[in-house]
């Protein structure tokens, strides 16, 4: 079962994976919405076409060709639209300026002689598609069922695999972290230098509440939790090993499911809990408390947050004066908060 949550909107911004982190062991999230405000125009000399999301360029994106990119994000990365409509409106658009700034950057890695060879693209779909428990068959007439093609998904593939050596390349002349560096911020963030908590915990995941509620009610009330899990779970990753996910982090889990797994105290039936998998039933088994880290334990990972945090600067430095330049026009229901600003950590 894969709780991870998986930051979709970094996967547009050719932002490579773990960059955008808060702390040094944290996992990030990138969202697009947010930064400060700046010099982008929301041209008002040209109308858009009805039914128009955007317009970069001369090249106007509607709202149907929006949807499908985000149809093809759903698949590849389970992106899924909120049902509230506030929820919507912000996630509306969010997507439009994350689809405005990939063809921004597909732009701009274009200019830079940038080419994705169809092996790579290739390649990389039928890792994507191994890593989520099928074939690339059965995702092939997954994508038909959804009215989308093969082509729609590598060349999303293509897009972000050009993305990211566009950053290489942007970020190149950063120098890296030294030992000094990574000994001054252990210094001044010592409190933080802490292993996360962890638990071992085990999870049955069915279709339905209440399915969900009588397998809870089954648990609580003494019956076994790895029988229970091979007689009623649909996650076939761990189903035949009792439901156990293993030793785990907060941060490695779908925040409502962590929030309920890490409240609940050792022994002890949590849920049900709804997530992008199904509904979940989960029991903690041993708690593993975090402890203090010393510095040759995190230097590693604090240079790399250091570098990374530099590669940042120097890409959303580069990503603004692109965007500044793109002439973005932005339908009103489509326009983000701040349009002409770069992607920015948090939600």
């Amino acid at each position: 079962m894969k709780l991870r949550v998986a930051g979709f909107f970094r996967r547009w911004t050719a932002v490579p994976a773990g960059l955008r982190a808060q702390g040094v062991l944290a996992a990030a999230l990138v969202a697009i919405a947010g930064g400060s405000g700046g010099n982008l125009v929301v041209r008002a000399l040209h109308e858009l076409p009805a039914g128009s999301a955007f317009r970069v360029g001369d090249v106007v994106v509607s709202q149907e060709q929006l949807q499908q990119r985000v149809n093809v994000m759903g698949l590849l990365y389970g992106v899924q639209q909120p049902s509230d409509p506030a929820g919507t409106d912000r996630f509306r658009r969010a997507v439009a300026k994350a689809v405005a700034v990939s063809m921004i950057v597909d732009d701009a890695a274009r200019g830079s002689g940038i080419v994705i060879a169809d092996k790579a693209a290739s390649d990389q779909l039928d890792k994507t598609v191994s890593d989520n428990g099928t074939d690339r068959k059965s995702f092939v007439q997954q994508l038909g069922a959804h009215g989308l093609s093969e082509k729609d998904v590598l060349d999303e593939v293509k897009r972000q695999q050009a993305g990211a050596r566009l950053f290489q390349q942007a970020t190149a002349g950063v120098k890296a972290a030294t030992d000094a560096d990574a000994q001054h911020y252990y210094d001044a963030n010592r409190a933080q230098m802490v292993s996360p908590e962890q638990r071992d915990l085990a999870n049955i995941v069915v279709s339905s509440p209440d399915q969900a509620q009588l397998v809870a009610q089954q648990a609580r009330s003494g019956k076994d939790f790895p029988a229970l899990a091979g007689q009623y779970s649909i996650d076939g990753s761990t189903k035949g090993n009792g439901g156990s996910l293993g030793k785990v982090t907060a941060s490695q889990l779908d925040p409502g499911y962590a929030k309920a797994a890490f409240a609940a105290p050792a022994g002890a039936v949590f849920g049900p809990v709804q997530t992008q998998q199904g509904w979940n039933v989960g029991r903690v088994g041993a708690v593993h408390p975090g402890s203090p880290m010393s510095l040759d334990q995190v230097k590693a990972a604090v240079k790399t947050k250091l570098d990374n945090d530099e590669k940042l600067k120097v890409w959303d430095d580069f990503l603004v004066s692109r965007i500044k330049s793109a002439r973005v026009e932005y339908a009103p229901e489509y326009l983000p908060p701040d349009p002409d600003a770069p992607p920015v950590d948090g939600q």
